[in-house]
């Protein structure tokens, strides 16, 4: 179990993000990133359809020789509460610590979140927030779209992020509720240098950590196994992938039905 990967999954490629710090974060641990690109994006599906096809992919992942699963989206985490039901493998899912995490970082507890429409619909960021101070809730599913398509360097996406960053009216600290986001972290700073941004990286390892203390710590390796997936044939991850300090063993296609 302990020399066993941990597998990381997202829609598309914002999870890089997650596993980019994972790796670096914990060099003796193997993982497994599957990219969902052909069902891709999360942020406009019902609740339905989401439950249904996390379903699916965690049936799918608990086929390898996994010891964790590390949901590195926020929507699918916002729609992940029936997972615990398939499987008895740790599930590790961000929105909770990243929420609370910003609770802690923010001054004024004054909170923007910009996520996709999904997971504001499902009002879990803006629980956890609102019980210890102001959250101010923001769809941007509009941004994940041009990320994805690498158009974050143009003039609609800095017009979107204008009118978003608008939006969250007075907060100090912004929830990049999206793991696409950090990627116009420094647009955001332009226009907001005084705004503190929050990924969900340092939550997400640091509950990593706490999992990988109660004993399923790989204790050596002598070279880490980093083995990427696309659900969809002829994908991009291996064109996309290169935006991250992520060396890859292998890049192969994992149909889910």
């Amino acid at each position: 179990m302990n020399n066993s990967y941990i597998a990381v999954f997202d829609s598309g490629v914002g999870g890089l993000n997650i596993l980019e710090s994972l790796i670096k974060s914990y060099p003796n641990e193997n993982f497994i990133y599957l990219a969902d690109e052909d069902f891709f994006p999360y942020g406009i599906k019902t609740t339905n359809q989401l439950e249904n096809r996390l379903t699916k992919i965690t049936k799918k992942l608990i086929e390898f020789d996994i010891k964790a699963i590390v949901i590195a989206c926020n929507t699918a985490s916002a729609n992940s509460m029936h997972l615990n039901k398939i499987t008895n493998i740790p599930i590790i899912e961000i929105i909770t610590a990243t929420a609370n995490y910003a609770l802690e970082m923010s001054k004024l507890k004054k909170i923007g979140v910009w996520a996709t429409n999904a997971t504001i619909k499902s009002n879990r960021y803006q629980t956890i927030i609102n019980e210890n101070g102001i959250c101010y809730p923001v769809p941007a599913s509009d941004l994940v779209e041009l990320i994805e398509n690498n158009q974050m360097d143009t003039a609609l996406c800095r017009k979107i992020v204008q009118k978003h960053l608008e939006e969250i009216n007075d907060a100090d600290s912004l929830i990049m509720g999206c793991t696409h986001f950090p990627l116009l972290k420094d647009i955001v700073f332009e226009y907001n240098p005084n705004l503190v941004q929050i990924s969900s990286n340092k939550p997400v390892e640091y509950a990593v950590k706490k999992l990988l203390d109660t004993g399923l710590e790989h204790e050596a390796n002598d070279k880490q196994i980093i083995d990427l997936y696309t659900t969809k044939i002829n994908g991009e991850l291996n064109i996309k992938v290169k935006r991250f300090d992520i060396i890859p063993n292998s890049i192969n296609y994992l149909e889910i039905k």
